[in-house]
């Protein structure tokens, strides 16, 4: 089918659903252009991730399901059959697609997923305590700044990926022979991640947990710590939307952090896949991508554009950035981190 003819059938189907679990009554405003366009109805339900992933495999053997488009971590693609699950391959099917991202945070979608948000974590500051010259950016750096400034800083464990980032960029330096893209996570790696767990005790006493990203934020902005790991497009976002002061600003340190991104993919029986893939079409487009780098923060993924743009108040070193730990040693970090420190 040529690609007028894909749009023809769109308008033809005329509606949408995008499950997508985030900003969503932000992209509730976003996609009125793309209806605009192309006058195709977008519905963006409320649903967290994982009742989306939950209500995809409960609806996987229906003839025809209520997702249409589903966005989800690249990181998690590795948990699903993709050739089974989406319908595709999106590569085959798209314009243009040698433009487009079909691998994302180390994971390899084989076409049926297509990468539409860059994200990082970061470290985040508020700059009305904290100057830029003294923001700890090596190892050693934040260990005197801990020591120093007891309570400053402060990471959350649950609700959100922020502070699991910063706990595995600590455990990734402290404890580097270890494959984390291979994703071990059988009993004898686990105990080589040993060093990590006695640094966060050593200095247990000396931060503070949060109870997630958006509560990190908010405490920093009210100027209660310091420091705390957050995410280049939550902040910015935040400060799109006048929520929280310019004065928080954040940077990659030394030895790094995680970054990825989400993807798109459209579940095999998807009522409107028409719509569904002009939908993603228009979501990957360079102007959209740039759009959203303006509005939300989040880095481009469409290869003619310098993935490496920044928003002019960041300034992030990109190449710092690193690719988030295989599951399931990804997962057991953060497990292992509860065990060995909270619960100790």
């Amino acid at each position: 089918m040529r690609w007028d003819e894909v749009v023809a059938e769109a308008r033809k189907e005329g509606q949408l659903n995008w499950f997508n679990w985030y900003f969503q009554d932000r992209f509730r405003q976003q996609v009125k252009a793309f209806e605009l366009e192309y006058g195709v109805k977008v519905t963006i339900p409320d649903g967290s991730l994982q009742a989306n992933i939950n209500k995809l495999l409960a609806e996987k053997n229906r003839t025809q399901g209520d997702i249409d488009v589903l966005s989800i971590g690249a990181d998690q693609l590795d948990s699903f059959d993709v050739t089974k699950l989406f319908w595709g391959p999106l590569q085959n099917r798209l314009p243009d697609s040698e433009k487009l991202r079909f691998k994302m945070a180390g994971v390899d979608s084989h076409g049926y997923a297509v990468a539409f948000w860059g994200n990082q974590s970061v470290i985040a500051y508020n700059s009305a305590r904290l100057n830029e010259a003294d923001v700890p950016r090596t190892l050693d750096q934040f260990e005197r700044f801990i020591q120093k400034n007891p309570g400053e800083l402060a990471f959350n464990v649950e609700n959100g990926g922020s502070g699991p980032a910063f706990i595995e960029a600590i455990t990734r330096k402290l404890v580097p022979d270890v494959n984390y893209r291979q994703g071990d996570a059988s009993p004898d790696v686990l105990r080589r991640l040993a060093p990590a767990w006695a640094w966060f005790n050593k200095y247990k006493g000396d931060y503070v947990i949060t109870a997630s990203n958006a509560d990190s934020i908010t405490r920093l902005n009210a100027g209660e710590f310091e420091i705390s790991p957050s995410w280049e497009d939550f902040v910015l976002g935040l400060q799109h939307q006048g929520e929280i002061s310019r004065d928080i600003k954040f940077y990659i340190p030394d030895f790094g952090m995680p970054g990825g991104g989400n993807v798109v993919a459209i579940p095999a029986n998807a009522k409107h896949k028409a719509a569904a893939l002009v939908f993603i079409y228009w979501l990957t487009r360079s102007d959209t991508q740039a759009h959203f780098h303006q509005v939300f923060g989040s880095a481009p993924q469409s290869k003619d554009m310098n993935n490496n743009i920044s928003h002019p108040s960041t300034g992030l070193d990109r190449a710092k950035s690193l690719v988030w730990a295989k599951k399931p040693l990804g997962d057991e970090i953060r497990k292992q981190f509860v065990d060995n420190v909270l619960m100790k």
